[in-house]
């Protein structure tokens, strides 16, 4: 065995990435994922045509004359959570998936907290939108043999083999504590009946199966081929940055964003979004539905010439602006909220361009952007200090965002603490399925047998910028509480 095939699945790309085990060596290929989004909130994408963007990237990453598919050893995929995705009988999907972003369960996530009499879920949890669908689309859920993920999808499709794992299992817990909230949950709300609707749940590191003859052939790679459970991208991502045990926390910085952390368990009143890792950690998240995706909206509109003519020499040349830029861009706030944002946000809450003046170039709205969403993740890590009585010992900042030195110095001022960013930055979710695939091929023991990273680089906060900053993120706080009313009256509340 001389390489290990890892696919990072992310909201618009499928990235396919070949791994060397023994040079670390990597190769990569991509493919565009679609996204649709009808109404305001709603957010849906096609499970075949996600399909076929994972084989379309693995075709392209094992193309090359000097790549022997036989010398593969594992295939294992990290892919989103919390898709919805009914399959028939026939294992064909019946409608489009019902993706992680999507917000239209609000009726349904205000009768869940009401009939739990705690706050449960938003309106973008899995088991609200689980309840939209058997409720409005009641054809839809009577055919479905199957509800699953779009990890599951895929492994499906390459093995013919239905399985789920934990971090993207909200039916089935190692936990007890939790199943015994899985079971209320599902009873209350009328789910209960449905439960042998949702696969059997392996351990990441298991098999889920053998690459059947037509899997192979659209992927590209050979029949027989053992590919893993795997995991959603938030464990891979942890797991790939450094964040596996209590005290580290790392920032994502994806077409969405996170700060997250690993607990022993879960604390009340503390994160409205968890998964679990394995059977001795949780994962803590605070989300942002839009992170990057903001930074790609606001280059479009703003340096859109210049990205047709650059393509991703965009970046260097807005590093470049946005330098020129004072801290807290003279007084100027773009926030990220285009999609709406969950608690203590709300879906209602769509961007804001304030304080604008005659002086305010484009970059000023670029890194004004950028800001914000450091400004959401400060928030987040004052949570975190108010939790556990002290700052985490180390943040990680990873994904395509990390790439930028000029962002990463804006994130160490804001936050106020030093951000380490890995190398490959845009790997560690790779990385995460990649650890996983050599555990369950017995070439590690498990995740507490691998090597820390303590490679790449170190920004450190600018103790002159302290001031303006701490002054920007106070005002920035105290926007949404402002204009809720406005919000709720011109959006309508959801």
């Amino acid at each position: 065995m001389r390489y290990i095939l890892a696919f990072d699945v992310g909201t618009t790309a499928v990235k396919a990435i070949l791994i060397n085990c023994e040079t670390k060596e990597m190769r990569s290929a991509g493919a565009p994922c679609e996204l649709t989004q009808l109404h305001p909130g709603w957010a849906e994408q096609d499970a075949d045509q996600m399909w076929n963007a994972v084989c379309q990237a693995s075709r392209a990453c094992v193309a090359a004359d000097d790549v022997d598919v036989s010398e593969i050893g594992g295939i294992v995929i990290s892919a989103p959570w919390k898709h919805v995705i009914a399959l028939n009988e026939n294992g064909e999907p019946i409608r489009k998936s019902i993706i992680w972003m999507d917000g239209r369960a609000i009726e349904q996530a205000k009768r869940l907290n009401e009939t739990m009499g705690r706050f449960v879920e938003h309106a973008q949890g899995y088991w609200t939108r689980l309840m939209w669908l058997k409720e409005n689309e009641p054809e839809v859920w009577a055919q479905a043999k199957h509800i699953v993920g779009i990890n599951d999808y895929f492994k499906y499709r390459a093995t013919g083999n239905l399985c789920t794992e934990c971090s993207d299992d909200f039916i089935h817990s190692p936990n007890a504590k939790l199943q015994q909230l899985y079971d209320e949950v599902l009873e209350k709300v009328g789910l209960a009946e449905d439960k042998d609707k949702f696969p059997p749940c392996i351990a990441c590191t298991d098999c889920a199966g053998y690459l059947t003859q037509e899997g192979a052939a659209q992927l590209g790679l050979r029949p027989g081929m053992p590919m893993f459970g795997g995991f959603g991208d938030l464990p891979a991502v942890y797991l790939g940055s450094g964040c596996r045990a209590e005290g580290t926390a790392h920032i994502y910085l994806g077409t969405s964003s996170w700060f997250g952390e690993l607990l022993s368990d879960r604390i009340d009143n503390y994160s409205s979004s968890w998964f679990t890792a394995d059977d001795k950690n949780q994962g803590a998240l605070f989300g942002l539905t839009t992170g990057g995706r903001a930074y790609e909206w606001v280059i479009n509109r703003f340096y859109k010439e210049e990205r047709e003519r650059l393509g991703d020499g965009i970046y260097a040349l807005l590093d470049r602006e946005m330098a020129q830029v004072a801290p807290g861009c003279d007084g100027l706030i773009v926030t990220h909220w285009l999609n709406g944002e969950p608690p203590p946000l709300a879906k209602n809450a769509k961007s804001v361009f304030f304080n604008v003046t005659e002086q305010h170039q484009r970059q000023h709205f670029v890194r004004a952007m950028l800001e914000s969403i450091c400004y959401s993740h400060r928030r987040s890590l004052e949570k975190y200090i108010a939790q556990h009585g002290c700052p985490p010992k180390q943040i990680s900042v990873v994904g395509g965002g990390a790439c930028s030195d000029v962002w990463m110095q804006m994130m160490a001022d804001i936050l106020k603490m030093p951000v380490r960013v890995p190398d490959n930055p845009r790997y560690v979710g790779t990385m995460g399925s990649y650890y996983c695939a050599l555990i369950g091929l017995g070439l590690k023991q498990d995740f507490s047998d691998l090597s820390r990273q303590d490679g790449g680089k170190i920004f450190t906060p600018n103790a002159a910028n302290a001031e303006v900053y701490d002054k920007m993120f106070g005002i920035y706080m105290d926007l949404y509480p402002a204009l809720k009313n406005l919000y709720d009256r011109l959006n309508g509340v959801y």
